[in-house]
């Protein structure tokens, strides 16, 4: 997430975080950020999506929902 010790750093199985696929913007120092892994059953294809959890949560359908836990 920062660089040089100042605060978290990124550890995700992706080299940086993604833009928010909802909305566009940046996610760097968002405290809501999460990662999202898609497969196809079939080819054993992999893509990943960032998100603002609160972005993600607006386009869910109902009973569904994304909370942020700090670890």
């Amino acid at each position: 997430m920062t660089a040089g010790g100042t605060g978290p750093e990124w550890t995700g199985v992706v080299s940086r975080r993604l833009r928010c696929c909802v909305c566009g913007g940046s996610t760097e120092g968002s405290e809501d950020y999460v990662l999202i892994e898609l497969t196809a059953q079939v080819s054993g294809a992999r893509q990943w999506l960032g998100a603002h959890a609160e972005h993600l949560n607006s386009v869910l359908a109902k009973g569904f929902s994304v909370e942020v836990h700090q670890m």
